[in-house]
C-alpha cells in the first residue's frame, strides 16, 4: 500500500473505530459487525480488519468496503505520464486488488473508455485476449456506468478461450496436477499468486472453454502425459453454481477428471470472490481443501452421494441437505450401519470379497452408503438471507428466499420469529407466500435447519420511512441510496451496503420512481417554472430543496418552518405542487386531506417520509364529519421542532409507547389560510396565489411543466443530495446573512418569523449550487417576495381573521338595532357588566338568518376562530345571568370600549 494511501487509511481507522497503534498492529478498535473493541489489523498492510472474538463474531471487514471513496477514482489520484503511462492501472491492481505486479507487468496496459451514450469517460485496466480481443476493467467511479463495471471490445472472439497467467505456457498447465477455471481474470490472478495453484479465467461462468480444453488435451498428448484435473471455481451465486454443475458434467462426458471449488456448499453465503478471499488471507492450503470439499458437495451426482460426503467429513447422524431443488433430510442410523457392516462382513458372496480387504473407515463408509435414509421435508429449498430489524420499535423478521425445482422465479418474503420457530406456523407462512410450496418436516428438523442458517446471519436495519436516516447519514429512496455524496444501488438481496452498515426500506412499496443519470441533470424546466409562476414558483422550489435537508437543518437550528400555499381555485396551486412532486419522483400526487383520514392514518402519513415534504391539502370544509372534529391544526405545532405529533402504543404486553419524530417538512395547501392558535400561525410562512400572472405565455409554460417526462427530471433529488456538504455550507453561510437582516427590518421584530423566512431565503441561495440556470434577477425577485411574506405574516398576526372581522361587524349592526328598540326580548349582548360582551351564538345565528345574512362558515369553524379574536379578546364559554333575567349560555369577550372610557 502506497504511503499516502496508507496514511489516510490509518488515520480513518483510528478516527472512526478508535484503534490504538501498538508496534506493527492497530488494536482495540471497534468491530464493524459486533461493535466490541476487539478488532485488529496490520498497521503496515491494513487490507482487512478482523474481529478477535472468534467464537462470538470473528467477522472480517475489507478496508476498501469501509472506505470505498479511497479506492474509486484512480486516474485522478495517480496521473499517467510518458515515463509512467500505466500509473493508475498499476495503482489499482496494487492497492485495490492487492496483487504483486512483478509477474503481471507487460500483460496489461492502461487505456481509456468513453461511453458515448452516457457521455462518460474512465481510465481502464486492459488485458489482451486470444483472437485480437481484450477485456478491460473500468476504474474511475464505475458506479456511474450502472452495472457495466467491465467490458469486452466490440466483435471480440474470446468465447471458448481462457486467459492464462503471464509467462505460463500451455505446457506448464498440462504438467499441473489440477487447473482451477475461474470466471474473472482477477480471480485467476489471486488464486495463482496467493493460492499457489494453476488458474485460468474463462471470462464468464456461462461459456464453456472448449478451445482451451482442446488445446490442453492436444498439449498433453504431445507431451505424452495424463490430463490434469479440472476444478470449476466460479463465483458464489445461483449462476455460478448452475454452470459449475453443467460444465463439470459436460467435461466428464468428454473424459476429463473434474472437481469444483466453492466458498460455501451450493454457492450459498456472502458473495466473496477469490480476490476478496486473497485479500483476507484465506487462500491457505487448508482453506483450499475446504473450498474443494464445498465444490464436491455442490456437484454431487445424487442426494445419497452428497449426504455421504457430509457424513464422511462430519460424522453427523442426521442433517439437512438440498438436492434437485428440494429440501431433504439425511439419516445415518448407527444401528443400520452396524447391521449393514455385519451383513457385508459375513456375506459369502464373492462380490464383497474386496470389501473385506478395506480399512475399517472405508468399510464403515461403504456400509453407511447402503444404510442412509433420505426423506423430503420440503418440495422447495429456502435460505435465510438476513435478519431485518427495526431499531426504533425493536421489531424484526427474517427474510427468506424460496427456490423451486422448476424454472419458476424465486420468492423472497419475511418470516416472523414465531413463524420460524414452529413447524405448523412455518408451514402456513410458506404456503401463503410461495404458491405450491409445502413443508412436511417436523419441529426438530426445522430447528436444526434454522440453527445452521442463522449461525452467521447478517443484520440489516429496516427503515419505516422513505428518505433520510440521520442514524446512517444516508438517503434511502427505494432502489437507490446516497451516503456521503456517493450513490448506491440496492443489491440482489434488496438492501444497501453502506460501508459497515446494512440498511433497507421495510416496505416493498416504492413511493418514489427515480431515474438517475449521474452526469445528466435536466434543468430545462427552470425557465418554464419562472415564466408560469415567477418568484412564487422559485419560493416553492426553494422549500422543496429545503425539505431534502430537513433533518440536518433541525439538528443545527432546532426547527423548520411550515409553508402555507393558499389561493382561489384555479390559481395554479395544484399544477405547481404536482410538478415539484414529479421533480422528486412522485408523479400524479398533490398531498393528502387530513379530514378524510383516521387518527392512525394521519400519524402514518406524517411518519412515512424523512427529508421530503408532507403536503396537507384542503378537503370539503363544509362537512362536519367525525374525522374533521378529531383533527386540529394545532396538533402540528410539535412538528416544527421535529418532535412527535402523535403517540402510539407498542404492540406488546408492557406499557411502552412509541413517539415517532417528525422527520419531514410540512406544506399546507388550501384555498383559505389556516386558522389556529398564535403559536401555530407563528410557525407558518404564507404564500398566496392568484390569477394575476395568467397569460398565454404562462399557460404554455405551465403546459410544459405538466408534460415534463419524469424519467428525465426525477434524478433531481439524487443530484441535490450528493452535493449535501456544499449545499449545507452555502445554506448556513446565507442564513447568517439573512436572519439578522430580517429581524432588523422595520416592523418585523418577531424572532420566529425572521428565523423561518431566513431559512427559506438561505436555501434559495444555496440551491444554486445545483440549479445553476436561475437568473440573478429571478433570485432577487424571489428574495423580495420572501421579505414581503415576512411583513405580511407580522400584519396577519396582529389582525383578526376576515370571518372574525365580519362577525364583529354584524354584532355591531345588531347592537345598533337593539339600541333602537327599548328592552328587546333577545338582545345580542346579554352581559350585565360593562367590561364584557356576552353573546349567545344560537341567537346570533338566528338573527343572521332572520336578517337574510348568509353564514360566514360552519358554526364549528366559527367557534374555533372566535377563540383567536384580538379586537375583543375571548374570555370563556359559560352560562351568565342575562339582562333579560334568564340564565343563557354565552361566549364571553372583553369589551375594548370599556377599557378606553376607563383610560380617559
Amino acid at each position: 500500500m502506497r504511503d499516502d494511501l496508507l496514511k489516510e487509511v490509518l488515520a480513518r481507522l483510528k478516527r472512526d473505530y478508535g484503534f490504538k497503534e501498538k508496534g506493527t498492529w492497530l488494536q482495540e478498535g471497534r468491530c464493524a459487525h459486533c461493535d466490541k473493541k476487539e478488532a485488529f489489523v496490520r498497521a503496515d498492510n491494513p487490507w482487512v480488519v478482523k474481529c478477535g472474538r472468534q467464537n462470538k463474531c470473528g467477522r472480517d471487514s475489507a478496508v476498501k468496503e469501509l472506505y470505498p471513496d479511497l479506492f474509486d477514482n484512480w486516474s485522478n489520484r495517480h496521473k499517467a505520464t510518458p515515463e509512467d503511462p500505466n500509473a493508475a492501472a498499476d495503482a489499482y491492481l496494487l492497492h485495490a486488488r492487492g496483487f504483486d505486479l512483478s509477474g503481471l507487468r507487460g500483460s496489461y496496459r492502461q487505456e481509456w473508455y468513453n461511453d458515448q451514450k452516457l457521455g462518460l469517460t474512465t481510465a481502464t485496466v486492459r488485458f489482451p485476449l486470444p483472437g485480437d480481443s481484450y477485456w478491460e476493467r473500468l476504474i474511475d467511479q464505475p458506479s456511474r456506468f450502472g452495472k457495466k463495471k467491465a467490458r469486452f471490445n466490440f466483435g471480440s472472439t474470446w468465447r471458448g478461450h481462457c486467459w492464462l497467467y503471464p509467462k505460463r505456457t500451455m505446457a506448464d498447465y498440462a504438467r499441473a496436477g489440477e487447473i482451477w477455471i475461474t470466471e474473472g481474470i482477477f480471480d485467476a490472478i489471486a488464486l495463482t499468486q496467493k493460492g499457489k495453484v494453476h488458474a485460468v479465467s474463462a471470462m464468464s461462468c456461462n461459456v464453456y472453454p472448449e478451445h482451451f480444453l482442446a488445446e490442453l488435451r492436444k498439449t498433453c498428448g504431445d507431451l505424452n502425459i495424463a490430463t490434469p484435473k479440472l476444478i470449476w471455481a466460479f463465483d458464489v451465486g445461483a449462476a455460478g453454481v448452475r454452470f459449475t454443475r453443467k460444465f463439470a458434467e459436460q467435461a466428464r462426458a468428454e473424459g476429463w477428471t473434474c472437481g469444483a471449488a466453492q466458498v460455501r456448499p451450493d454457492g450459498e453465503g456472502e458473495k466473496l470472490d477469490w480476490n476478496d478471499l486473497a485479500q483476507r488471507d484465506k487462500l491457505q492450503p487448508s482453506d483450499l481443501d475446504e473450498y474443494r470439499w464445498n465444490g464436491e458437495i455442490t456437484i454431487a451426482s445424487s442426494a445419497t452421494a452428497k449426504a455421504l460426503l457430509i457424513y464422511e467429513r462430519k460424522r453427523l447422524e442426521s442433517f439437512p441437505i438440498t438436492f434437485g431443488g428440494k429440501q431433504l433430510w439425511a439419516n445415518f442410523s448407527l444401528e443400520r450401519i452396524q447391521g449393514e457392516l455385519q451383513s457385508l462382513l459375513e456375506s459369502q458372496d464373492p462380490e464383497f470379497e474386496d470389501f473385506k480387504e478395506l480399512q475399517f473407515d472405508e468399510q464403515w463408509n461403504k456400509a453407511a452408503e447402503r444404510a442412509v435414509a433420505i426423506e423430503e421435508v420440503a418440495n422447495c429449498t429456502f435460505r435465510t438471507l438476513y435478519y431485518q430489524r427495526d431499531p426504533i420499535v425493536e421489531e424484526g423478521s427474517y427474510l427468506l428466499r424460496i427456490d423451486f425445482p422448476s424454472d419458476r422465479a424465486s420468492v423472497k418474503a419475511t418470516f416472523s420469529g414465531s413463524a420460524c420457530s414452529g413447524a405448523g406456523d412455518f408451514k402456513k407462512r410458506l404456503a401463503s407466500i410461495a404458491p405450491g410450496a409445502q413443508w412436511t418436516g417436523n419441529q426438530y428438523q426445522l430447528d436444526k435447519l434454522m440453527q445452521v442458517q442463522w449461525a452467521n446471519i447478517r443484520m440489516v436495519e429496516a427503515l419505516q420511512f422513505v428518505g433520510y436516516s440521520k442514524e446512517h447519514e444516508a438517503y434511502v429512496f427505494g432502489d437507490i441510496a446516497v451516503h456521503k455524496g456517493r450513490t448506491y444501488e440496492v443489491n440482489e438481496e434488496d438492501y444497501f451496503r453502506l460501508g459497515k452498515q446494512s440498511v433497507k426500506l421495510r416496505s416493498n412499496e416504492r413511493m418514489l420512481r427515480i431515474e438517475y443519470d449521474p452526469d445528466r441533470l435536466d434543468l430545462t424546466w427552470v425557465k418554464p417554472l419562472s415564466v408560469a409562476y415567477g418568484a412564487k414558483g422559485l419560493v416553492v422550489l426553494a422549500y422543496w430543496v429545503l425539505a431534502l435537508f430537513a433533518e440536518q437543518v433541525r439538528h443545527h437550528q432546532e426547527s423548520l418552518g411550515f409553508l402555507e400555499v393558499t389561493g382561489e381555485p384555479g390559481s395554479g396551486k395544484t399544477t405547481l405542487l404536482e410538478f415539484v412532486w414529479k421533480l422528486v419522483g412522485r408523479p400524479g400526487y398533490e398531498g393528502f386531506d387530513p379530514t378524510k383520514g383516521t387518527i392512525a392514518g394521519i400519524a402514518r402519513t406524517l411518519g412515512q417520509v424523512a427529508n421530503l415534504p408532507v403536503v396537507m391539502i384542503e378537503g370539503d370544509r363544509t362537512q362536519e364529519t367525525a374525522h374533521a372534529r378529531r383533527f386540529e391544526w394545532d396538533e402540528l405545532k410539535t412538528a416544527y421542532n421535529g418532535r412527535a405529533v402523535r403517540t402510539r402504543a407498542v404492540a406488546n404486553a408492557g406499557m411502552e409507547t412509541y413517539e415517532p419524530p417528525f422527520r419531514a417538512a410540512l406544506v399546507i395547501a388550501q384555498n383559505a389560510r389556516v386558522q389556529g392558535s398564535e403559536a401555530l400561525t407563528e410557525r407558518i410562512m404564507g404564500l398566496h396565489f392568484d390569477k394575476g400572472r395568467f397569460s398565454p405565455e404562462g399557460k404554455a409554460a405551465a403546459g410544459k411543466l405538466k408534460a415534463a417526462d419524469i424519467k428525465a427530471i426525477s434524478g433531481f433529488p439524487i443530484h441535490v443530495t450528493r452535493r449535501e456538504e456544499q449545499i449545507l455550507a452555502a445554506y448556513f453561510e446565507a442564513y447568517a446573512r439573512h436572519e439578522p437582516a430580517m429581524r432588523e427590518h422595520p416592523g418585523c421584530g418577531n424572532y420566529r418569523f425572521a428565523h423561518n423566512h431566513a431559512q427559506l431565503a438561505a436555501m434559495l441561495d444555496a440551491m444554486r449550487v445545483v440549479i445553476t440556470n436561475i437568473s440573478d434577477r429571478d433570485v432577487a425577485d424571489a428574495h423580495a417576495l420572501i421579505l414581503a411574506m415576512l411583513v405580511e405574516r407580522h400584519q396577519l398576526t396582529d389582525a383578526d381573521h376576515p370571518f372574525v372581522v365580519q362577525f364583529w361587524e354584524r354584532y355591531d349592526h345588531f347592537v345598533a338595532q337593539d339600541a333602537a328598540t327599548l328592552n328587546p326580548a333577545h338582545p345580542i349582548n346579554h352581559s350585565r357588566k360593562a367590561d364584557q360582551i356576552a353573546i349567545s351564538l344560537v341567537q346570533y345565528e338566528s338573527r343572521c338568518t332572520t336578517s337574510g345574512l348568509r353564514p360566514l362558515c360552519t358554526m364549528i369553524e366559527l367557534q374555533k376562530l372566535l377563540k383567536t379574536s384580538k379586537s375583543r379578546r375571548f374570555v370563556a364559554v359559560k352560562p351568565i345571568n342575562s339582562v333579560t333575567g334568564k340564565t343563557v349560555s354565552c361566549w364571553v369577550f372583553r369589551n375594548p370600549d370599556f377599557h378606553e372610557s376607563k383610560g380617559a
